[in-house]
């Protein structure tokens, strides 16, 4: 797996100076490159990747690309939408087998499991310590 920048000097005409249309809007943003060479009797079981892409904003992209060949590559493209964002925090790349069987796993080195917190107000009204008896302390006593 490697993770690259794309900008103007991606494009070849930068370097060679020749006319390209793409030079007045050049992409903008970065790639994550992902290569597998897997043996054949793993390969044979059906194989496809989930890739988990996290972003600076904390969103994640998830995207299942099937394995049709067994020794292939892949791009993938995250554009900028603003000139100084930076697009790609962390990743995770996942194969399976055709029945959901976890092959192999390629954790990019700051990767970590999501804490989903999905609390409301309600919640924290229902459970918050104004609702419980009020309970006795030593000031309260005679």
């Amino acid at each position: 797996m490697q993770q690259e920048w794309v900008d103007r000097n991606f494009l070849a005409s930068t370097h060679v100076g020749t006319p390209d249309p793409r030079q007045e809007n050049p992409p903008e943003g970065q790639r994550l490159l992902i290569a597998w060479d897997f043996p054949r009797s793993i390969f044979e079981k059906q194989l496809h990747l989930v890739i988990t892409v996290r972003l600076w904003d904390n969103t994640q992209k998830v995207v299942v690309h099937p394995m049709e060949r067994k020794r292939d590559f892949t791009a993938l493209f995250f554009p900028n939408k603003a000139s100084n964002e930076r697009s790609i925090l962390t990743y995770r790349v996942q194969v399976f087998d055709k029945e959901d069987q976890l092959i192999e796993t390629w954790n990019h080195h700051f990767w970590t499991e999501l804490i989903d917190i999905n609390c409301s107000a309600a919640q924290f009204s229902k459970d918050s310590v104004s609702s419980h008896p009020k309970q006795g302390s030593v000031m309260d006593t005679p």
